[in-house]
């Protein structure tokens, strides 16, 4: 099992007032929890922290967590962040820790690769997910998953169902939810002058005139 070291401080003050402080010192208010597991308050770098997430596979990264000046070691994954809406800055974070051996459930990018063949003919593509939630032990977390789409023509769908079935993983996303749709393109009609010069209206307008005409002769 893979995995990356953060350095966490122990939390020792709880609450609002302390959670402000600590943020103010540039530090996140965090928990490890688990199965079965006491929970952990800790206190997280975020710099640090993101750091880690972009260089390896992002929030599915299974990190080690060191509480400095303890012996206390931890394998986790990241389950939550609350965020500020307005700084955007992380408020809380929520770890989960795991066990060897035991299946996690964790929501997985798709990479979609490849030209799809209706788009060359003019189609849209339609993007209504680019992600599934798995459940897998936490040596099997794939980065990613790569689907192929170069095939799909206009009208053609790709749902959960169509992805290939990897090794050790099992699809807990409902298998008839639409991950990607090759639409038609719209057509436009453009009305000319000439258009609306040979419009019914007017050719009903000179037939009204031939009948008056003949009428009076």
């Amino acid at each position: 099992m893979n995995t990356v070291e953060l350095e966490v401080l122990k939390r020792e003050s709880l609450g609002k007032e302390a959670n402000k402080k600590y943020r103010d010192q540039g530090l996140v208010p965090a928990v490890v929890y688990g199965k079965n597991k006491e929970n952990l308050n800790i206190l997280v770098d975020p710099k640090t922290l993101k750091k880690l997430l972009r260089r390896d596979s992002g929030e599915n990264t299974i990190l080690e967590i060191n509480v400095t000046e303890s012996d206390i070691k931890k394998n986790v994954l990241l389950k939550d962040a609350h965020i500020d809406t307005l700084t955007s800055n992380p408020l809380h974070l929520d770890f989960y820790e795991i066990t060897e051996g035991e299946l996690v459930k964790v929501p997985c990018p798709i990479n979609f690769v490849g030209k799809p063949e209706g788009v060359k003919s003019g189609g849209v593509i339609q993007k209504l997910s680019d992600e599934v939630k798995v459940q897998c032990l936490p040596d099997k977390i794939p980065n990613n998953i790569e689907v192929d789409i170069s095939s799909l023509n206009i009208g053609d769908t790709l749902r959960v169902e169509d992805i290939a079935q990897i090794d050790g993983i099992d699809f807990l996303s409902n298998p008839k939810s639409t991950l990607i749709s090759i639409l038609a393109p719209r057509v436009v009609v453009e009305t000319t002058a000439e258009d609306e010069e040979s419009s019914p209206e007017g050719e009903s307008d000179s037939a009204g005139t031939g009948e008056a005409e003949n009428s009076e002769s």
